[in-house]
């Protein structure tokens, strides 16, 4: 972050008090203690678990220059200020921070897709220089300012993950990053069971939109119907990614292959072959919305190629781990109706009749859809010629009924990971790649461990 004085700082929160208030720079920050750095900024927040007052002393032991407070405290050391709100104190720092900067600012939203949009966005973006962007899934109101917090001098571009579960969270996440560019992947049923319907989905998502500037840019999925709805919510010009043939970045000649995904990219008078080493039809979407973020800050279809050509999965996120006898399609990190689907379409282009396994648990947060979206995939699991089903979870019977309905030839539905864990040896054939997905809170990282113990990417 922008080099601060504690005065200054102390002026920008609007201190209620002040204890030991110096000339102290303040270079970075900090809200663990245990990660403290010299001559960086402490917040110390209440946790369910954890008081973060009690580690003031300890964090200026580590060379903090100041803690922002919440509550009385007496520490030597450095600068106590105290404020009302620890998360709005970070906020504003981190507004601050971003108004220092005048290069690109991406922020990213959407029903699925997110994150590994985000890593293909900085990917390209590195072209460029160094590129800061969201770590983890780090994409809420204290995620995000924090990672803007981390601005360094060197750093040409930003990239921002926004998530949200309710109206107005991306509308805040907007105000303090300042988007110039502004992509949305789709619009799906994520949070559905708080936002009452894709159409409130659509709504939320498209606060980013509207917080663009007029010399911005929004970068759409042509093939999503409900962002062609709303796409009319951005002052600023659009650019469409896609299959469709109107697309203005466009996607065609996609090929599977043993090392991912080759497709030809169109913008323009142009065209330029692309590979990706992932899989699925909508990794190839989200690596077009990448190469219009490129196209918008002057990259040319070239300098792209290569930059994604070295993006990998990442733990969780359609991570294919290869054994001797089992392949294992790690992608449990999270899942709607829609991006089960498109991992069933990956399995079934990557593993041969007779080998293809779905370990699929239940997905959260689907509200009235709950039964619907859980059926629609058991569907889907027929329709892509699915050998064997193991369904985990209360909500998954419904996908198991489904997928029975379909002619899966072996379904096994188990309300339990502990449950399935013990039946696994027995459904597993001889050989076989498996696809393991559900909802993050399922926690089907647990039938991944025991999948692949000796396995590598």
């Amino acid at each position: 972050m922008t080099p601060i004085s504690v005065e200054e700082l102390c002026r920008l929160l609007a201190c209620d008090d002040v204890a030991g208030a110096s000339n102290a720079l303040v270079t970075g920050i900090a809200v663990d203690h245990r990660e403290v750095q010299p001559q960086d900024a402490f917040v110390a927040f209440v946790g369910q678990r954890v008081n973060g007052h009690q580690f003031v002393e300890d964090a200026f032991s580590r060379g903090a220059s100041v803690a922002i407070v919440t509550e009385n405290v007496k520490a030597a050391g450095g600068s106590i200020l105290r404020v009302q709100d620890a998360l709005l104190a970070v906020q504003m720092m981190a507004e601050y921070e971003r108004q220092q900067f005048s290069g690109p600012v991406v922020g990213i939203t959407g029903s699925n897709g997110k994150t590994t949009t985000k890593e293909m966005v900085a990917a390209v973006l590195g072209a460029m220089g160094d590129c800061l962007f969201t770590p983890a899934n780090r994409n809420n109101e204290l995620g995000l300012p924090l990672t803007i917090l981390q601005r360094q001098a060197r750093h040409r571009s930003i990239v921002l993950e926004m998530g949200m579960r309710g109206f107005g969270q991306i509308r805040r996440l907007c105000e303090i990053a300042q988007p110039t560019i502004g992509v949305i992947t789709n619009i799906g049923y994520s949070h559905i069971e708080l936002l009452g319907s894709q159409e409130g989905i659509a709504r939320a998502k498209g606060e980013l939109l509207e917080a663009l500037p007029e010399h911005g840019r929004g970068i759409l999925n042509r093939d999503d119907p409900w962002l062609c709805r709303i796409a009319s919510k951005s002052r600023a010009p659009i650019t469409w990614y896609g299959f469709a043939k109107d697309a203005d970045v466009r996607a065609d000649g996609v090929t599977w292959a043993e090392d991912g995904m080759h497709f030809r990219v169109h913008w323009r008078n142009e065209e330029r072959s692309f590979h990706i080493p992932t899989f699925g039809l909508h990794n190839v979407a989200n690596a077009l919305a990448a190469i219009a973020v490129g196209l918008t800050v002057g990259l040319s279809l070239a300098d792209m190629v290569a930059p994604l050509a070295r993006v990998e999965a990442s733990s969780g996120r359609l991570r294919i781990l290869k054994g001797t006898r089992l392949t294992v399609i790690d992608d449990c990190y999270n899942a709607s109706p829609s991006s089960m689907q498109a991992s069933l379409e990956v399995l079934q282009h990557i593993a041969p009749p007779g080998q293809r396994v779905a370990i699929l648990g239940d997905m959260y947060e689907l509200g009235d859809h709950a039964e619907s979206g859980h059926k629609e995939v058991g569907e889907a699991v027929g329709r892509l010629g699915v050998d064997r089903l193991l369904a985990v979870g209360k909500m998954a019977r419904w996908m198991a009924e489904a997928a029975t309905a379909a002619g899966v030839p072996h379904v096994l539905h188990i309300p339990t990971v502990e449950g399935a864990l013990s039946a696994l040896p027995s459904f597993l054939p001889e050989e076989a790649t498996v696809l393991v997905k559900a909802s993050r809170g399922m926690q089907l990282e647990r039938m991944v461990a025991v999948l692949s113990p000796e396995m590598h990417t």
